[in-house]
């Protein structure tokens, strides 16, 4: 009996030490410098967490249109209560607990020559901006109005998908079937709804109902939200692009093989019609009028109307990625630029050097952009004016905004 509870208790011990072992794994530490009210550079030598010490030697400065840096990321174990800078002890406000969240965010703030620290607030931001970072099973949150990393939440899976309704955050996962449903002021779970297919590429919503791409690329789910109900649209290949058009009512979808564009309807998804246009459609949207394509074969970007059924064309030096019409614009992603073109003449309007943009989210009088790179932009929607740059902690899947 006396071996059987020694062996007992040492199986035991080695779950609890597996389990922390996987949580020290598991569990981010995003640490970022902020300058409030201060023109000053900061010299960040070393930063010691939990017996953790990192060399920094960086000088970091604010500019024009970066207030907020990215320092580092930490896979922290247990808790944390303080961090060293420099040698100096900082007392947290709050103690991260990883257990409540496995990615979170510590700010260190700089107002004038003083330093200070702070714990994410994910509670205290009214209008957020939320973005899926798959190979960290990280949600990163933007403070909508400041331009600013609010915080981050942390996922058990792969997030790939994401979207926003009625004060609730919607995240697919990468070969996981199922939805998990966040609450958009703290970020906790609060339950799942199971789906078809082998998970999540993109979630687009419209009019309550989600839209689901699977990871495959070759179904669409459409689930109810009021009523949980769901149907879907099997494609016999992958498609390359969907686009939810509120104005129309239809789903329009692409291959990137043909120059056939399908149109379904958001209801049930019934195929009501197909548009043929010449060349490789990689990418298309709409408005009550028209649509809008890319195809990367003649380099072009084109514009179906779906009154006269005639087609204008605009020629690009680089290859188009994705199309989406947005305030009289039309945004077009290239690899090495965003470009708006003004949507009645097709005439370029704007062009954004940014490179590598892997997402574009619209939220009304601001537009985010998401790169490969590890940085992101805040466009004012009226202007045009690139407002701030900041730092994101890897490439980002898919965005959303309340």
């Amino acid at each position: 009996m006396k071996l059987e509870k020694i062996i007992k208790t040492v199986s035991f011990t080695i779950l609890i030490l597996l389990y922390e072992s996987f949580i020290s794994i598991a569990s981010s530490l995003f640490i970022y410098i902020q300058f409030l009210k201060s023109n000053n550079a900061v010299s960040l030598k070393t930063i010691n967490i939990n017996n953790q010490t990192i060399t920094i030697n960086k000088i970091y400065k604010p500019v024009e249109k970066q207030k907020q840096f990215l320092v580092t990321r930490i896979n922290v174990s247990g808790r944390v209560s303080s961090i060293n800078i420099n040698g100096k002890k900082y007392i947290l406000p709050k103690t991260i607990n990883f257990r409540e969240n496995p990615s979170q965010a510590l700010f260190i703030k700089v107002n004038k020559k003083k330093l200070y620290v702070e714990n994410q607030q994910l509670l205290n931001i009214n209008r957020k901006v939320v973005f899926t970072i798959p190979p960290l099973n990280t949600i990163g949150v933007i403070d909508k109005d400041t331009g600013l990393i609010a915080g981050f939440i942390g996922t058990q899976n792969t997030p790939t998908g994401i979207s926003i309704n009625n004060n609730k955050i919607f995240v697919g996962y990468q070969n996981i079937p199922v939805i998990s449903v966040l609450s958009l002021e703290n970020g906790f779970h609060t339950s799942d709804i199971p789906i078809s297919g082998d998970g999540t590429y993109r979630i687009e919503i419209s009019k309550n109902k989600l839209f689901i791409l699977s990871s495959n690329k070759k179904r669409l789910t459409i689930y109810d939200i009021n009523s949980g109900t769901t149907s879907s649209i099997i494609f016999p290949r992958k498609i390359s692009d969907f686009f939810i058009n509120y104005a129309t009512g239809t789903i329009l979808t692409v291959n990137s093989d043909t120059g056939n564009i399908n149109m379904f309807s958001m209801t049930n998804g019934n195929h009501i019609g197909t548009v043929i246009i010449p060349g490789n459609i990689v990418s298309v949207c709409g408005d009550e009028k028209n649509i809008y394509a890319a195809d990367d074969f003649t380099k072009t970007i084109i514009k179906y109307s779906l009154i006269s059924r005639t087609s204008d064309t605009e020629e690009l030096m680089d290859t188009p990625l994705k199309i989406r019409n947005f305030n009289n614009l039309i945004f077009t992603i290239t690899y090495s630029n965003l470009i708006a073109f003004d949507m009645f003449s097709l005439n370029p309007y704007a062009t954004f050097n940014i490179k590598n943009i892997s997402e574009l989210v619209f939220t009304g009088d601001k537009i985010f952009v998401f790169s490969k790179s590890g940085k992101y932009f805040v466009i004012d929607s009226s202007s045009l004016y690139t407002e701030t740059k900041g730092d994101i902690p890897g490439a980002v899947m898919e965005g959303a905004s309340n």
